[in-house]
């Protein structure tokens, strides 16, 4: 069976899969393609962590500006970043969200990072399910924009 994606507006994809056709937002067009790669590594023998394409997904806000990058921090909770930065292991990530989270708070997270264990698996999928939702809801409503070398305004 063919899957196809094609995009129609900015939050809105038309799915074919076979002789059918879904409109999905963007988030559930990443979920889809998540369970695509786990299906077509199952089919092929190899290990999917589906955990870690979350986390990829996660790591899309290093190409946040400061300012969208505080919008989001602001709507997420912060163990919910500390949990994430535990599990991506991204220096980068770090030093960005420690730059943008404010001084105390990064104070705190800071010693949670040298203290602090990753908790259960199902709390650490809640915890990056959480922050990635946030992203696309923030991104599809126009709070904030993931900005590339690809960008380019008119």
């Amino acid at each position: 069976m063919k899957v196809g994606i094609k995009k129609l507006q900015e939050n809105e994809w038309l799915v074919h899969i076979g002789c059918g056709a879904i409109k999905m937002d963007q988030f559930s067009v990443a979920l889809l393609n998540i369970t695509l790669d786990h299906l077509l590594a199952l089919e092929q023998g190899a290990e999917h962590s589906t955990l870690k394409s979350y986390v990829k997904l996660g790591l899309r806000i290093k190409c946040l500006k400061p300012i969208d990058l505080q919008k989001l921090l602001r709507a997420v909770d912060s163990q919910d970043v500390l949990i994430m930065m535990l599990l991506a292991d991204d220096s980068e990530l770090n030093e960005i969200v420690l730059a943008n989270i404010g001084s105390i708070l990064s104070k705190q997270i800071e010693r949670d990072l040298l203290t602090s264990s990753l908790p259960a698996d199902n709390l650490v999928k809640e915890a990056v399910r959480r922050i990635v939702e946030k992203t696309f809801e923030l991104e599809a409503k126009g709070d904030i924009e993931f900005t590339t070398e690809n960008v380019h305004y008119i």
